[in-house]
Parts: C-alpha cells; structure tokens; sequence
C-alpha cells in the first residue's frame, strides 16, 4: 500500500469511522423497525386517525415500520421516525369527543342555560344529518369556571371518530343563534372606571 501512496494509517482509522457511523446508523435504524413493529402489531394508529406525536398534531397519511407521516392543519407534512416516539396520542380512536365551553354573563339564570344547552344538544343529537355521528345523549357538566367577566359551562359530545369538530361546530352555531333569539348575552371584558373629583386641584393645572 505504501508504494502507491496510501497511508495504512489513515486508511484504517477512516474505515473504523465509516464503521462506527454505520452502526450507530444500524442501531437507529433498528430502533425505528422495532417501535414501528409494535406500533403497527398494536394498533396503535391507523391511516386517518388523528393524532398528536410530541407538539405536532396532524391526521396519518402513512405508516411504515420506519417512519410515520402526518399532516397538521396548515397542510405541512411531518415525517416522524418510529424510533423517536416517546408519546403518542390518539384524538381519534375508537370513538372520540367534542368539548365545548360555553361563556354567558353574570346576569344569566345559570339553570336556565343549562336547561337550554340541554335541549338544544339533544335535538342536534335527535337529527338525522347528526344521530349517527353522536353516540349519547349530550352531557352538561355545569360550570366549568368563572372567569373574570364570564360562567363557563362546559358541555361533552361522544361522537364517531373525526366527527368531534363538526358536532362542535354545528352546536355552536345553534347556541349562538339561540341565545341571540332570547337575548342571552355572550360575555365580554368589562371594566368600570372611576373619576375622582379633583376638586381645586384643577384650579392649579396650567391652561
């Protein structure tokens, strides 16, 4: 090797690099194969589900024993090694939820909303474009908080999987419109100020 000008040396120290790159490349790669055998052999997520993996949230577009796709809201594709997976969780298996918080003022009869939310989940829960999608009779948990310038009463769907948001939504709707018929109002800051009477201090002010 010396008469054609290599150098041993350096020849053998640049394989044993390449060498140990290649296996801490075989290690991960094997992570990835093992996490995604029991991801898939679990059933853990399917293509459609959506899930959130660490901070991104996103509907599967594929599954392989490497690597998991997904898609968030903005339409982004997110490529997630299986190796790299400490967290996952699944908004759509199974059956899923629709949460949804509804904010009415101090002044309201607080029973009589609630007796109103009810009445209106239940007729959306009674339709036909909706009956399918929903799986129990709405729940109304009651107040939920209160907040500096709003009761929140929360309110539970269980819905089909991926149905949550439009059951949500179109519960929404109903509640907004509802409200605006009785003339329950949806709550906003408030803030109260008062002037204090400067009495003849104003008389020293410059004009």
């Amino acid at each position: 090797m010396k008469e054609l000008g290599f150098d041993i040396g350096a020849v053998l120290a640049g394989a044993g690099i390449i060498g140990l790159a290649i296996g801490f490349g075989s290690q991960s790669l094997v992570k990835d194969i093992v996490a995604g055998f029991f991801l898939i052999m679990e059933n853990q997520i399917r293509v459609g589900d959506v899930v959130r993996i660490a901070d991104i949230s996103g509907t599967v577009e594929k599954i392989t024993l490497r690597i998991v796709v997904l898609r968030d809201m903005e339409a982004v594709v997110h490529v997630i090694p299986n190796g790299e997976i400490k967290t996952l969780s699944n908004l759509t298996y199974g059956w899923s939820r629709a949460v949804i918080n509804v904010g009415v003022g101090y002044k309201e009869n607080i029973d009589d909303v609630m007796a109103l939310l009810k009445k209106l989940g239940n007729e959306l829960a009674l339709e036909e474009k909706y009956k399918s999608n929903i799986l129990e009779e709405p729940v109304i948990l009651g107040v939920d908080s209160l907040d500096e310038s709003s009761v929140n009463i929360k309110v539970l769907f269980k819905t089909v999987p991926l149905m949550q948001w439009d059951v949500a939504r179109e519960f929404r709707r109903r509640v907004k419109n509802e409200f605006d018929r009785r003339g329950i109002e949806f709550p906003y800051p408030q803030r109260t100020i008062t002037i204090r009477d400067l009495g003849n201090a104003s008389k020293n002010l410059p004009d």
